[in-house]
């Protein structure tokens, strides 16, 4: 008998997604049964093992209607014959923001150890693509494994390789490079079963794996196999020299070597062997506005104003970030389901934005009241507010502190004229065509026919865009403008205009080209500039009357861009300007249209321009004399997925008709650009990015007397990202927003009692220092830090 050489670790399990092609409460009906097998099975078979797809919200769903069922299910997971966590739900890492993926984590880890232990590895098997620090986050949680699919790029020709974060820490990652579902449906009879292990070996060679082999047996809502482990004992001795036995995924990470993997810094986003389905950021874009500003309300209002005020909010809080958590599900975030499961999340984005309301009501009349102003951001700011029907110009407001309201005069005036707004920083003139003609005075850089609605016929579903054959669009689109002056100045200046925008829509009965007839769209444009402020706010609302169609704003550039660099979850990516490609026998072609949270930043080094965003989350670099940065508005499409796309090959999901996801109606946009000199960092533009999207609060109720909190970080490359209460303080997290080591310093008042400097897990570590209320940070680049806060 020849000795064992290799191992064959077959992995049962499923991947749940939660709502896609069918509603939560169907697929909720086929979780229960699932759940209800698998306790049986484990129960009646103690070698058997399962994966519950790394997510813990399944518990939740499950015990909802079987709640007697729980003490059998958290005995079969502290056994470890079922695998659940580390991740509440699987969430798209792109369309959510950083501190969404943290709590996520860490309230899967916290559920799955309350039900008898968690899975330690970052799995997540069908995320549409990764973001750069999630090895970071992973190694704060103690983690020492990941494993992936979607996004490795060609480089990568191992069965694992070192990912590194941009603050240097790495973890070791397993590429599933033949998919998460490569062993699904595995023969039950002991010869096909080595025959289909044979193949499945054969098919990993590409990837050079070493003496253990992993095979994940299971697919999108498949249920355990019952007789599995009878076949995989008989089945084992049929191959000379390979073993084969069930078990869990963390057996097969543990025996991946510490060796010299390859490595790969950064982002995952390539679709080399893999789709990444890019059209999924600009879906169904109405419900991605409303759950951004309900993740941004919960997180930079609600919270902080609930930490430091000391309203007892706990309830309310927790209960709105099972909402976000349950929209961070890849599928929901992603906007790619049928029309029902859509309704659902925009409810549920609804009710997460009306509790996090909540809070702030019973909150900020403790820190802020008549006459007074509250500060939202972690540094200085001064700014226009709307109070009692008037705007006031406020002075400068420490950071998350109060100050009183005065008529503060600016330097110099806003002004608003019928086709132009003027400041100290910008000169903008509204041309017949709806352009911009912008001069930015500070660099003398002169902006042209800024501002370009553009609409392409779109034949694609909810996964990727496609563009029409013959792509066409009608002669001088704009028409019937008329401006008028809504706020003259001086502390801002609005001009308003509306036109008609004409586009073709729908697609011909080939679907190669757009319809012929000519559809209006409605259009509002609101063009506002406040005074001493190099940044011109756009609202833009479109009243959408065509089909299959995606309509973009086009801004041109007047200096070369080579690369753009958007914020991501704890970090700014840079990404080169470049055409479409296709890499050979690559299932999609890979379109550099690239994810953004809130800003994204186009600069030679010594000017720049920076898009900031409400909610709209797909961008664009256009190569070109002169280049242009694109910005998606809306993408209209009626199939959830089609097979006939000239940009994906085959089916993403089932074929089903998505009539709602044609968008139909009234839509409105919010988004800034904001002028600089130097590079993005240079400018500071994280923190006008939130200056933009987060406004100074009027107090409200009497005015208080007592002296207010407040927390500012310098230099300006330290970002707040969180401040969360606990039953002793809270929490802060900060990131160096940086490419360089930073000393990083956090200014409190009132002095904390206590300040430590904590691990994403919870564990204290020695490096910080803290004296009179100063906390001092030796940060790396890009590092994300926790300090736990004692009143």
């Amino acid at each position: 008998m020849p000795a064992v050489e290799r191992t064959v670790y077959v992995v049962p399990h499923t991947h749940w997604d939660r709502e896609w092609y069918a509603t939560f409460e169907t697929f909720r009906a086929q979780l229960v049964e699932l759940w209800d097998e698998l306790l049986a099975l484990t129960e009646a078979d103690p070698e058997f093992c399962f994966l519950m797809d790394g997510q813990t919200v399944v518990i939740d769903d499950y015990l909802a209607v079987r709640p007697e069922a729980k003490d059998r299910l958290d005995d079969a997971v502290r056994r470890g014959q079922i695998q659940v966590g580390p991740w509440y739900t699987l969430p798209d890492e792109f369309l959510v923001s950083g501190e969404t993926l943290v709590r996520d984590l860490q309230r899967g880890i916290a559920l799955a150890d309350a039900h008898g232990g968690s899975m330690r590895a970052g799995y997540l098997p069908d995320s549409f693509g990764h973001a750069a620090q999630m090895p970071q986050i992973y190694r704060q949680l103690g983690f020492r494994h990941a494993a992936v699919w979607r996004g490795v790029p060609l480089e990568i020709d191992r069965v694992a390789f070192q990912w590194e974060a941009p603050d240097g820490s790495r973890i070791l990652t397993a590429y599933m490079g033949n998919s998460y579902s490569h062993g699904v449906d595995l023969p039950t009879e002991p010869a096909a079963l080595a025959a289909r292990i044979a193949g499945a070996l054969q098919a990993i060679e590409p990837f050079h794996p070493t003496a253990d082999i992993l095979l994940m047996n299971g697919n999108d809502h498949v249920l355990p196999q019952r007789a599995l482990s009878a076949a995989v004992r008989a089945a084992s001795g049929r191959l000379d020299g390979t073993r084969i036995r069930l078990a869990r995924l963390e057996d097969y990470l543990a025996t991946l070597p510490e060796r010299e993997w390859p490595i790969w810094h950064g982002e995952l986003r390539s679709s080399a062997r893999a789709n990444v389905l890019m059209g999924t950021l600009s879906v169904r874009v109405a419900d991605k506005q409303r759950y951004t500003q309900a993740s941004r309300a919960l997180e930079r209002l609600a919270e902080p104003i609930a930490a430091l005020s000391g309203v007892d909010a706990a309830g309310m809080l927790d209960q709105a970030w099972t909402l976000v958590l349950e929209n961070a599900a890849h599928d929901t975030a992603c906007g790619s389901g049928i029309d029902a499961v859509a309704e659902e999340s925009r409810r549920r984005s609804d009710r997460a934005l009306q509790l996090a309301r909540d809070v702030v009501d019973a909150g900020l009349p403790r820190l802020a009241g008549d006459g007074q102003v509250w500060n939202p951001s972690p540094f200085p700011r001064r700014g226009v507010v709307e109070v009692g029907g008037r705007l006031v110009l406020t002075p400068m407001v420490p950071g998350y502190s109060v100050a009183s309201l005065a008529a503060t005069t600016p330097h110099t005036p806003a002004t608003a004229a019928a086709t132009r707004l003027e400041n100290a920083a910008l000169a903008c003139d509204l041309n017949a065509d709806g352009t911009l003609t912008l001069l930015h005075k500070e660099t003398g850089t002169s902006y042209l026919s800024l501002h370009r609605l553009v609409d392409e016929g779109d034949a694609g579903d909810e996964y990727n865009f496609s563009p029409t054959a013959v792509p066409s669009q009608p002669a001088q689109p704009v028409r019937a403008l008329a401006s008028k002056v809504l706020e003259p100045g001086p502390l801002r200046g609005r001009l308003e205009a509306r036109f008609d925008l004409a586009v073709f829509s729908g697609l011909s009965p080939d679907r190669r080209r757009r319809g012929d007839a000519e559809t209006l769209l409605p259009v509002r444009l609101i063009l506002s500039i406040e005074a001493d402020t190099p940044r011109i706010d756009v609202e833009l609302e479109v009243t959408n009357r065509a089909t299959d169609h995606r309509l973009r704003v086009h801004c041109p550039l007047p200096f070369p861009a080579t690369t753009s660099a958007s914020d991501t979850p704890y970090h700014v990516t840079r990404r080169p300007a470049i055409a479409a490609r296709r890499d050979p026998g690559a299932p999609e072609v890979e379109l550099p249209t690239y994810p953004v949270w809130s800003f994204v930043d186009i600069s030679d080094g010594n000017i720049g321009v920076a898009l900031i965003t409400d909610g709209l989350h797909e961008y664009e670099v256009i190569p070109g004399a002169p280049p242009e940065l694109a910005l998606t508005l809306l993408r209209s499409v009626g199939w959830l997925s089609r097979d006939d796309l000239s940009t994906r090959t085959g089916h993403a999901g089932p074929g089903l008709q998505t009539p709602g996801a044609q968008m139909p109606g009234v839509h409105r946009f919010r988004y800034s650009l904001f002028f600089h000199a130097g590079d993005w960092a240079q400018a500071s533009v994280w923190r006008a990015a939130e200056s933009a999207l987060l406004p100074l609060v009027p107090g409200r109720g009497p005015a208080r007397n007592t002296p207010p909190p407040m927390i500012e970080l310098e230099p300006s490359c330290i970002q707040m990202t969180a401040c969360i209460p606990s039953p002793a303080g809270y929490h802060l997290r900060v990131l160096n927003a940086s490419d360089a080591p930073t000393a990083g310093l956090v200014r409190i008042a009132p002095v904390p009692r206590e300040t430590a400097w904590v691990t994403l897990a919870g564990d204290t570590r020695p490096d910080g220092s803290s004296s009179d209320g100063i906390v001092r940070l030796s940060m790396r680049p890009w590092e994300i830090a926790t300090l736990r806060i004692k009143r």
